[in-house]
């Protein structure tokens, strides 16, 4: 009975402790049960049973990586970043010519008063998309420059106080580039251009 108070005063695993070294019992006391007994004695403890996974849990497991491979795999065949980022990622897998050209995509505003048409930031904050979405279906939107038109929406959604633009250019700079570094100034072509609504 003192062995048991010890044991429960100073929180110890009584598996861990083994038999007792003192040899002071040989069988369950006054009070002890046992499974008391059975424990100070060093018998190890049962095995904790493992739940197996039901048939939803193994059907989710399965079907999304299958259908991530899939949508990877189109992506690779189509050559698309449709998919992203499950696509072929192209933009990441192209060497670079140190003496090449490097093209930026750009987008231009021309407001009622100004003289010159106004470069505007390229991103979902100003305009309600990332220059990348629109990079990846440029050609797409030089055939139908209708589809500034929503990127003009957007402007006016998004800066209520400027001005209406009158027109939405979509433009590219293309800058020349020896031994890594950029030469000159960049060369400025309008892709595309839409009067607006």
């Amino acid at each position: 009975m003192e062995e048991k108070k010890r044991r429960l005063l100073t929180s110890q695993d009584p598996a861990a402790q083994g038999p007792d070294p003192a040899g002071a019992s040989d069988g369950p006391g006054a009070g002890e049960s046992a499974t008391d007994f059975a424990r100070s004695a060093g018998t190890p403890k049962p095995a904790t049973r493992v739940k197996p996974l039901s048939k939803v849990s193994i059907g989710w497991r399965i079907v999304v990586p299958a259908i991530a491979f899939v949508i990877l795999t189109c992506g690779q065949f189509l050559n698309t970043n449709d998919f992203f980022p499950l696509g072929s990622l192209t933009q990441y897998a192209t060497a670079k010519d140190l003496n090449g050209t490097v093209n930026s995509t750009c987008i231009e505003a021309q407001f009622p008063g100004e003289d010159e048409p106004r470069r505007l930031g390229f991103n979902a904050a100003t305009v309600g998309i990332e220059r990348g979405d629109v990079e990846s279906q440029l050609d797409r939107v030089i055939a139908h420059p209708e589809l500034l038109q929503s990127v003009a929406d957007s402007y006016i959604r998004l800066h209520p106080d400027e001005p209406k633009p009158e027109t939405m250019i979509l433009c590219r700079t293309t800058t020349q580039l020896k031994n890594g570094l950029a030469v000159g100034e960049p060369e400025q072509t309008t892709l595309a251009k839409w009067e607006v609504r």
